[in-house]
């Protein structure tokens, strides 16, 4: 008896393994995740007073332990909202940087070196 309970038993504490992802799954994750880190660099961002009424899209792209790849960028629409208020974007600039490392990803999912590439729109 004691032969059929232990490999039993042994079954039950070996993890199984992670079973992948369905692209819904993936997807449901991802968007997670980019919500996450659009929370926190959001929470880090104060505008400058008198920047009401604007919007300003920047593009970057980070890993899911929460370090940025490369340079964050501007998207095209903002171009002229961004050469006409360097304040601002100053403002948007700290915000991404002083909010790094983006924390909480890998509880959602994300692995340390799995790359995530999203929009942060900054509107006041």
């Amino acid at each position: 008896m004691l032969r059929f309970i232990l490999p039993l038993l042994a079954a039950f504490a070996i993890p199984a393994e992670a079973q992948p992802l369905t692209a819904e799954q993936r997807v449901e994750q991802t968007l997670a995740v980019a919500l996450e880190v659009q929370d926190q660099i959001l929470q880090c961002w104060s505008l400058p007073s008198g920047y009401e009424d604007k919007l300003v899209s920047v593009r970057l792209a980070f890993f899911g332990d929460g370090t940025l790849d490369g340079d964050p960028s501007i998207e095209p629409q903002s171009l002229i909202i961004a050469r006409r208020y360097p304040e601002l974007m100053r403002s948007i600039a700290g915000a991404i940087e002083n909010c790094l490392p983006y924390t909480g990803l890998e509880a959602l999912g994300a692995g340390p070196g799995e790359r995530f590439d999203i929009t942060v729109h900054f509107q006041s």
